[in-house]
């Protein structure tokens, strides 16, 4: 994905980056119908092309994906194992909780980070337990100043800790849609004309502008990426184990220092 941003960003507009969320979100939304979770959810997993202005974008690589049913005693010790893109891995899955269809959710939410950003979510961190510890206390990446408001709450909801509190696809599709129908259709009906209205301000041709100069800079400056993040591949990632393992030696730590203090 993040290079049909650095090879289209001259064309690349508001329109496109909408139809290109609905794209995925259709896709994301047929998965979670059939109760499945894709649990691999990163940018190098989605497909796109360009063509006479048009974008299709599809999800791809369900070599992770599970049914939504499938209880822990159901899965092999190998099925349990975590992979993933850790920035696009949700917080709870990163502490070994169970994988929901919640998680997918939360990857999406760094999908649209990654598009109104042109970066990798966390770009300029390591992808360490540094971070893993950073997410799992609340950490987000920053959201540029010109993102819309729309798109940046919803974004944020797709990102809470909470689990149950993220939207679901059907929520996602129906805001999307939305955007759809001012953005890229235009509908002039007189239904919900204040919010159309809301939402055309909030996609303005400023923003879009403030956009496409980042675009273009990060296209002709790009800045390598660190070895360990390796966008494109996902991993075998031990952070369960890891954070537990740094929550006994904070806690050996402390109780050092408790002893050493009386």
């Amino acid at each position: 994905m993040r290079e049909l941003i650095k090879k289209n960003y001259s064309i690349l507009n508001w329109k496109l980056i909408i139809k290109m969320l609905y794209n995925i979100c259709d896709g994301l939304s047929a998965i979670h119908d059939k109760n499945y979770h894709h649990r691999d959810f990163h940018s190098g997993n989605i497909l796109n092309s360009i063509h006479n202005n048009t974008i299709k974008s599809v999800i791809s690589d369900f070599g992770l994906c599970s049914t939504a049913n499938q209880s822990s005693a159901d899965q092999s010790s190998a099925d349990k194992s975590l992979y993933g893109v850790l920035p696009f891995v949700a917080p709870e899955v990163l502490r070994g909780g169970e994988f929901t269809k919640s998680a997918d959710i939360y990857g999406f939410g760094m999908l649209m980070l990654e598009i109104i950003s042109g970066k990798a979510p966390f770009v300029d961190r390591d992808y360490d337990l540094h971070l893993v510890l950073a997410i799992c206390e609340g950490e987000r990446p920053p959201i540029p100043e010109y993102t819309p408001e729309p798109y940046a709450t919803l974004m944020e909801h797709c990102w809470d800790p909470i689990p149950t509190n993220r939207p679901t696809t059907d929520e996602l599709y129906g805001q999307i849609v939305k955007w759809e129908t001012v953005i890229c259709k235009f509908e002039h009906s007189d239904s919900q004309v204040a919010t159309k209205i809301k939402i055309k301000e909030a996609f303005s041709h400023e923003r879009e502008e403030k956009w496409k100069v980042q675009l273009a800079k990060l296209a002709t400056n790009s800045c390598p990426l660190k070895k360990s993040q390796n966008m494109l591949a996902s991993k075998k990632l031990d952070c369960p184990k890891q954070l537990t393992e740094a929550k006994d030696v904070e806690m050996k730590t402390n109780n050092y220092s408790m002893l050493y203090t009386l």
